[in-house]
């Protein structure tokens, strides 16, 4: 059948990625980043070798050694979903289970001093000066309690001792995980042409940890992370896309 060159084969890329921890052979559980402005992956060959010939007199490249393929991943996220901010950062995470603190000691003596305690989502029971005793929320001190901060309205301090509760939280440590590598799958569709569905699945990504953690900017906050597709040999490929 002839081809029909009316037909558009262009491509605008949307889709769901998903990401799965490997660390030792065993799989964790599949995870939707969230969403997602980019991804692409990038073919590149490295230490090619030449060969120049010497016998003409005009030096040509007589041959090309093959050098070694590799393949890189580029990937920007829009959101922070736990799992894919663990594999951004390369982090553990922890859970701080509720609890109570009898009397953590702050060092405070004049207006506008500020005590950070030590967990956060609070519930003061006491606030008590060194010297003088019981204070007076309001008064003596205010308190941001989601934040666990205290802020000191009076003069003359000698340290205070707060009692309190505290709620759960999440704890996130960059830098001190122990995945292997990633799988790395996008079920994948295409907006104009043929608009076709695609699934693109690389079975082992060695990500690098995210160059940058925005905390402070004017617009949604992006995520760049980049790894390399290693080659699977059960598959004989580092990546494979599946039309359907």
């Amino acid at each position: 059948m002839a081809e029909n060159l009316n037909q558009s084969h262009a491509f605008i890329g949307k889709g769901k990625i998903f990401m799965t921890p490997i660390t030792g052979a065993v799989r964790g559980k599949p995870f939707w980043v969230g969403v997602a402005s980019a991804l692409s992956f990038a073919h590149s060959v490295e230490n090619e070798k030449e060969l120049i010939e010497h016998h003409s007199g005009t030096n040509q490249v007589w041959d090309v050694s093959a050098g070694t393929k590799k393949t890189t991943v580029s990937l920007t996220i829009q959101e922070r979903r736990l799992e894919a901010m663990r594999a951004a950062l390369q982090a553990t995470v922890e859970t701080v289970a509720t609890g109570s603190v009898v009397a953590e000691e702050h060092v405070v003596d004049a207006v506008g001093d500020i005590a950070f305690l030590k967990h956060s989502n609070v519930t003061v029971t006491t606030v008590t000066d060194s010297a003088d005793g019981p204070m007076s929320e309001g008064t003596d001190y205010k308190i941001d309690k989601q934040y666990g901060r205290i802020e000191i309205l009076k003069a003359g301090l000698t340290g205070i001792k707060v009692g309190y509760t505290y709620g759960e939280a999440t704890v996130m440590k960059p830098m001190t995980d122990n995945v292997d590598f990633y799988e790395l799958r996008i079920d994948g569709m295409n907006t104009v042409g043929q608009k076709d569905k695609q699934i693109v699945t690389a079975y082992r990504v060695k990500l690098n940890p995210s160059d940058a953690y925005e905390l402070i900017s004017d617009d949604f906050a992006e995520m760049q992370i980049e790894g390399t597709a290693l080659f699977d040999e059960a598959r004989n490929a580092a990546y494979e896309i599946k039309t359907i």
